[in-house]
């Protein structure tokens, strides 16, 4: 059992780190990708790199689609660079083309996101914003191509069978799949086109970084172009044989201008060294095909775009990554027990050998495979064409049957011939036996006469041997025996010498007749082999011609049943039409059965149209007698329009001389009303004028008036009013020049100058206020700018309101003074600390939630200073401190039902407004305005903790009266703030605004009830204190006095020495652009020392009472009314908040406490 609870512990562990190896894979794989995509849709204007673009492609075959790809780039700021959407468009271009065919379906639902920028680059006025419009309508097309014709990969390789399939079923769909095409390649070369226009102009090589930027996304489109020219020469071929040809001519005109202007592309890219060495471009013909002949598709030859093999640097590294995460992928998932670190690093090493070995050989190979292809393709090129003519050869058999007939009947002949050949043949065989069985009969006996004569002669050679002995034994004997035995026994030798002559001379007959036959069977053998290989050869003709004779009567036969399927069908059609016919003949029957009864019911009309006839005759005679009145009345009337004729020519010459006297009455009151109308309209004008004097008068009035001197403007703020200015004044002078050409209508011109005369004011009001806050040197130059813009206005003014000077005013030293408050308020405007826009929805949310946590820690704690307050103070102290607690706590709660509103109608607006993005997307895009949110909540919830600070030290009694007041501005300004911040995004029938509006009106109350209760609490305390003087002398009155007035002057110093601090203080702030983090160990104060705001708005004013002693019912006055500004930024950016004076800043770093 132990065993077994060791062996599962070791398998959960194991599987527990395969689990742990995948994730690490896959956050890798995501980094890569991540990576990737970063280096290669960049801003700067080079071609992308080709391994970054291999990776994205190599991830979409290894996640299975493109997923990860557009969730990386849906955050890429593609609307504010066209550099950057050019590269993106190029990117998905090649996705589509290279990458896994589910990154169709993956992009499927950005194509609305594609199509709305290219909508934004197309109307822009940018170097790439034109050829960026033309590439997102080209992916769009070719995405939503390819979703309505799925038979058709996003490479447009598609085989042969499976075009010709999906172009038989109906000739509907080829006709809307042209169509398509048509489109296809229409926004392919006017991208083309567009692209080497604009490098024509601006005079762009190819050779350089600018120059391949723009030309790379062309690469894929040619590779497109090619089998679309393909595609569109079948799709017309197949339309133009079913169709009427006369239908089509519109077709046949557009392929043509398609025609000549791919050709022209494919000869300039043809041209450039930098396509050259990426593809190979293939040629067109130098005529378009003709579509009206059929056999003209045997001609055509498909282009075949061949891609060439590029090393760029840094591809082992690549290559082996991307193989070390697939090997380490199925090392994964088909060992998942073998998973130890050593043993997997030492087979990684190995297997990183391996491919480092097999590298050159892969690379050999795929060099060998693309020549492969291209042979392959050409190949097949010529298998097409000889497709081609085959079919044609087949039509023509249909022609040549009659002849295949005939020939037919000449090759039974032949065989025949050859019947009667081979007969002649087997008699030649049996000759050649016979002759054979005789020349072995010939070959037996020449062998026995042979045996025989060997015999013979060694007989003979034997009686001589006996004879030489008997002659030699009997030598002795021999002369006594008788001569005629001797003479005997010479007779006998000489006879068989005779005989052995006879024989040898038959041996030799016998070898003369062997020769000649020998001779005789060679000529056979040699005439025999010659008639075979001539058999043999007729044979195998004969064998061939049947062959192909048989195959000409299989595809006749599959002819013949091609027709008997088609007489079937026509003889069904016949049937049908019989059956039709066999209706109408049944319908002609009824139609004649109902004639008859029409016919019987025609002979009874035909006795009421006698009748009728007769009542004819009586009409006929009254109508004679009616024409015969109407003959009198005419000429009555002939005479009556001839009276009136004359009476209309009299009043139509009365007319003329009263039309005559009525235009030169109306050309004489004509000049004077238009002169009249001019007047007016200059009177007008002239009213305008004085009305825009007066409001720049009063904006430089302001540039002095000590009451501004607190009023702040941020330099954003200060840049959007000069921006704002400009555009009036351009608008300004197009209404000067209208205005001059018809001075009959002065609307354009009323208009342009108050809306010139407003935004020149604020201009100048805003550039004080920036002066405010500035250093002195740029202070005084932006003050003095302010009084020179002024000055021009006043003067531009001036000559608009005289008729003298109205045609040469010019606002040309306007707008120069005006750039210059630009350029100044460019220079002042500080830097700020970049946020993450990633973190920037989390800080939202933490400051959101801050605040809120740090209001309700306030309110608990204003309960513990007023329980305090109750046990150790009483009487009149007792009554102030709950006074001041409980306006406290009631400002609280309220600034709590503020945050609560604020973060409900922020939640609204995100909900509303980041559509199929997310929330994260959204607050990166309106960035600004999130910064603005977080800048609002952390000073409400800065504000609330300074706030509980002051209230604890007034009710102990060590701290003023004077910081409940400046805390309860800080929060009316701060609350100011998040109002606005929320209100900017927020619709303006929104229920959420309305609710977070009553709730800033209800916390400016409680903040106006703060200060109320403060102050009089304060003087209550301060009359306790009454001033006694009876016990004094005159000296002693005297020496108070001037002790007194030595104090006022000592205040007075220190009070302009503090002012001075205080200049000093704002211009160190608004350099650091932020306030220092506070070190306090609270925990509402901890929540926002680590990054308290760094603006804040400028406070509302107030209606501050009188300073005079409170009379009995001071306890009952109306609390103080705050009068906030109204906040009306621009719908589509958050503008920056105004920023706090410094003093309160100052005021609070005072009051701050020390770090523990």
């Amino acid at each position: 059992m132990a065993s077994k609870k060791s062996e599962s512990k070791k398998s959960e562990k194991q599987v527990d780190k395969t689990e742990k190896a995948l994730a690490a894979e896959r956050e890798q794989f995501v980094k890569l990708q991540l990576h990737s995509i970063t280096k290669s849709i960049t801003s700067a204007e080079a071609p992308i790199k080709e391994k970054y673009g291999r990776n994205i492609v190599l991830g979409t075959y290894k996640e299975g689609g493109a997923v990860t790809f557009w969730s990386h780039t849906v955050s890429l700021p593609l609307s504010s660079n066209a550099i950057l959407s050019w590269k993106f468009c190029h990117m998905v271009h090649k996705l589509l083309r290279d990458g896994h065919p589910n990154t169709l379906r993956d992009s499927r639902g950005q194509t609305t996101s594609i199509r709305q920028m290219g909508i934004l680059w197309g109307n822009l006025h940018d170097r790439y914003g034109h050829i960026v419009a033309l590439c997102a309508k080209l992916l769009c097309i070719k995405i939503d191509f390819h979703l309505k014709h799925l038979e058709i990969p996003p490479n447009l390789e598609t085989p042969e069978e499976v075009l010709d399939k999906a172009i038989t079923i109906d000739i509907n769909k080829v006709f809307d799949m042209t169509g398509d095409v048509f489109d296809y390649m229409e926004a392919g070369l006017k991208l083309q086109e567009t692209v080497f226009c604009q490098m024509e102009s601006n005079s762009t090589s190819s050779t350089t970084a600018v120059g391949q930027c723009r030309l790379a996304p062309l690469v894929p489109v040619i590779q497109d172009c090619g089998p679309l020219y393909h595609f569109l020469v079948k799709l017309l071929f197949k339309l133009h044989s079913r169709i009427p040809v006369d239908s089509l001519v519109g077709h046949r005109e557009r392929f043509r201008d398609q025609f000549n202007s791919l050709t022209q592309f494919f000869e300039r890219a043809r041209g450039i060294e930098f396509f050259k060495s990426i593809i190979q471009i293939p040629d067109l013909p130098s005529e378009p095909p003709n579509f009206l002949r059929a056999a003209a598709y045997s001609d055509h030859v498909k282009p075949v775009v061949v891609q060439n093999h590029r090393m760029t640097e840094g591809d082992d590294t690549d290559f082996n990554e991307g193989q070390s995460y697939q090997m380490y992928y199925g090392y994964n998932h088909f060992d998942p027990t073998s998973e130890i670190p050593e043993q997997r690093e030492t087979e990684a090493d190995t297997l990183r050998k391996e491919l480092e070995a097999v590298k050159p050989e892969l690379e050999l190979m795929k060099v060998e495979a693309q020549c492969a292809l291209v042979q392959l393709k050409s190949q097949v090129n010529n298998l097409e064409a000889e497709l081609e003519d085959q079919r044609t050869h087949k039509q023509m058999a249909l022609v040549e049957n009659e002849r295949l007939r005939m020939e037919m009947d000449a090759l039974r002949m032949q065989t025949a011939v050859a019947a009667s050949i081979q007969a002649t043949v087997e008699d030649a065989d049996s000759r050649a036996q016979t002759a054979q069985m005789h020349f072995t009969r010939l070959k037996e006996k020449h062998a026995e006469l042979v045996s025989k004569h060997a015999d013979l002669m060694r007989k003979s050679a034997d009686m001589v041997k006996q004879i030489n002995s008997t002659q030699q034994e009997e030598h002795v004997t021999a002369r006594q025996t008788e001569r005629p035995e001797k003479s005997q026994v010479h007779n006998a030798l000489q006879s068989k010498e005779k005989t052995g002559d006879q024989l040898s001379s038959v041996l030799v007959g016998l070898q003369v007749e062997k020769e000649a036959l020998l001779r005789t069977t060679k000529e056979r053998e040699a005439e025999i082999a010659t008639l075979r290989q001539a058999v043999q050869l007729h044979q195998t003709s004969l064998q061939q011609e049947r062959e192909t004779h048989q195959r000409e009567m299989t595809a006749l036969h599959n002819q013949l049943q091609e027709k008997m399927c088609r007489e079937q069908e026509q003889q069904m059609e016949m049937e049908k039409l019989r059956r039709e016919l066999e209706e109408n003949r049944a319908e002609v029957l009824r139609a004649q059965s109902a004639l008859t009864t029409k016919e019987t019911t025609g002979d009874q009309l035909s006795s009421v149209l006698v009748g009728l006839q007769v009542e004819k005759e009586v009409l006929l005679r009254s109508v004679k007698e009616q024409e015969a009145e109407i003959s009198t009345l005419r000429q009555a009337a002939q005479l009556h329009q001839a009276a009136l004729l004359q009476e209309r020519d009299r009043s139509q010459r009365e007319m003329a001389t009263l039309h005559n006297q009525m235009q030169a009455k109306l050309s004489l009151d004509s000049g004077a009303l238009k002169q009249k109308l001019q007047d007016e309209q200059f009177s007008l004008l002239q009213c305008a004028v004085v009305e825009a004097e007066g409001i720049v008068l009063d904006a430089v009035a302001k540039l002095d008036d000590p009451l501004h001197v607190r009023c702040i403007s941020t330099p954003d703020y200060l840049i959007n009013r000069a921006e704002l200015t400009l555009a009036s004044i351009d608008k300004m002078q197009q209404s000067h020049v209208g205005y001059l050409g018809n001075m009959e209508d002065a609307s354009g011109m009323l208009r342009s100058v108050t809306q010139f005369s407003h935004l020149i004011a604020d201009t100048i009001v805003n550039g004080a206020g920036a002066a405010h806050s500035a250093p002195t040197d740029q202070a005084d130059r932006l003050t003095d700018n302010c009084r020179d813009c002024a000055t021009h206005c006043l003067q531009f003014l001036k000559e608009l309101k005289l008729k003298a000077t109205l045609p040469r005013a010019d606002p040309t030293a306007v707008r120069c003074m005006v750039q210059r408050i630009l350029n100044q308020g460019q220079d002042l405007r500080p830097s700020g600390v970049d946020v993450r826009k990633e973190e920037l929805a989390d800080m939202v949310e933490k400051e959101m939630a801050a605040t809120s946590s740090a209001i309700e820690d306030a309110v608990l704690r204003m309960n513990e200073i007023l329980s305090q307050a109750r046990r150790d103070t009483s009487g009149i102290k007792l009554e102030v401190n709950q006074s001041i607690i409980g306006s406290c706590s009631d400002l609280m709660k309220a600034i709590h039902m503020l945050v609560t509103a604020a973060t409900d109608l922020q939640r609204d607006i995100v909900e509303s407004g980041r559509g199929a993005g997310s929330v994260e997307d959204f607050y990166a895009i309106n960035s600004r305005w999130t910064e603005g949110l977080i800048s609002a909540s952390k000073a409400v919830g800065w504000g609330a903790t300074q706030m509980l600070e002051s209230a604890d030290k007034v009710v102990t009694d060590r701290g003023k009266y004077e910081e409940l007041i400046v805390c309860s501005h800080e929060i009316a300004a701060s609350t100011a703030q998040l109002v606005a911040a929320s209100k900017v995004k927020a619709d303006r029938g929104n229920k959420k605004l309305l609710t977070l509006q009553h709730a800033s009106r209800h916390v400016n109350d409680m903040a106006a009830l703060v200060v109320t209760s403060t102050k009089a609490g304060q003087m209550q305390i301060e009359e306790k204190d009454s001033m006694d003087f009876s016990g004094l002398s005159l000296i002693k009155l005297k020496t108070e006095e001037m002790d007194s007035q030595v104090k006022v002057l000592e205040l007075e110093n220190q009070l302009a020495h503090e002012r001075v601090r205080l200049g000093e203080l704002r211009r160190k702030h608004y350099k650091m652009g932020g306030i220092p983090g506070d070190s306090t160990s609270g925990s509402a104060a901890n929540d926002f020392d680590s990054s308290l705001p760094t603006v804040f708005p400028e406070p509302p004013t107030m209606e501050l009472p009188s300073l005079e002693p409170y009379g009995p019912d001071s306890t009952r006055s109306e609390p103080l009314r705050l009068h906030t500004p109204r906040l009306e930024p621009a719908r589509s950016e958050l503008p920056e908040p105004v920023k706090n004076t410094s003093s309160k800043r100052a005021f609070f770093h005072k009051f701050r406490k020390p770090p523990q």
